[in-house]
């Protein structure tokens, strides 16, 4: 079975909020820098290598900023925070839609969710309720 979203480099673009795409904030690699919604300005914090682990669906999620890699803060709120963080993190990529994608955490019952159209607004891990803000295109970047 051929992978869900091929191995490569991609912008990842809000589908509710068509201007936003996934953003490491401030182009930083530190732990729990905030990943955030922002317009499209193909800066290497907005850049991501996609590389399947399982051959089908399941992701790391690396920045071409350098070492972070999309995973959930260290600070424990809810729901809880999407960040960049050193060590990888496994996501599900499920198609829910014509070139529509929902980023799921593989451990648990939540997507990844832009919660508003404001830029910067940080990602974070919400249940699946299928609403645009959960779901994702993926550019080649």
């Amino acid at each position: 079975m051929a992978p869900i979203i091929p191995d490569g480099d991609y912008w990842i673009r809000n589908a509710a909020f068509e201007d936003l795409y996934v953003d490491l904030s401030g182009n930083s690699t530190a732990p729990n820098t905030p990943i955030c919604g922002w317009e499209l300005h193909k800066g290497a914090n907005q850049k991501w290598h996609v590389t399947t682990t399982n051959g089908v669906n399941q992701y790391v999620i690396k920045s071409a900023a350098g070492d972070a890699f999309i995973s959930q803060s260290d600070i424990r709120i809810y729901p809880p925070q999407i960040a960049g963080q050193p060590v990888p993190l496994q996501w599900s990529i499920e198609p829910v839609g014509e070139n529509l994608f929902r980023i799921a955490f593989v451990y648990a019952n939540g997507v990844i969710t832009l919660p508003s159209n404001r830029k910067g607004t940080q990602l974070n891990l919400e249940e699946w309720i299928g609403e645009r803000n959960q779901k994702w295109l993926f550019e080649s970047a």
